[in-house]
């Protein structure tokens, strides 16, 4: 069972004669995807937000509560435009990670404070 990293052959640069399950995939890439599926996410939940809203709270004119002198449903849109820009920031802070992008680079684990 261990010696599935030992049996693994080592690849010819130059040759195309390989299987993919040699390749040792690249911890950059990795964590690019977790980073890409979690932008996404936060863009799918942020676009939901804000069309259930519009055709919850902002159908009807003669029904509009205000708020500080907006529509209640623009108040929401405001704030949940403030939320999201600190989710973005939380994200940029706890989910990206530095790395390297020279060729054999590396990521870079962020000290802790």
């Amino acid at each position: 069972m261990g010696n599935a990293k030992e049996n693994k052959k080592a690849i010819d640069p130059s040759s195309r004669d390989y299987d993919f399950s040699d390749i040792k995939p690249d911890e950059r890439f990795v964590q690019i995807m977790k980073e890409y599926w979690v932008v996404i996410g936060v863009f799918i939940v942020h676009c939901a937000l804000l069309i259930i809203n519009l055709y919850t709270l902002g159908a009807d004119p003669s029904k509009y509560t205000y708020v500080l002198g907006l529509p209640l449903w623009l108040f929401l849109e405001l704030c949940e435009f403030v939320v999201m820009i600190i989710t973005c920031f939380f994200i940029i802070d706890h989910v990206f990670m530095d790395m390297d992008v020279t060729p054999r680079g590396k990521l870079i684990k962020k000290e802790k404070k």
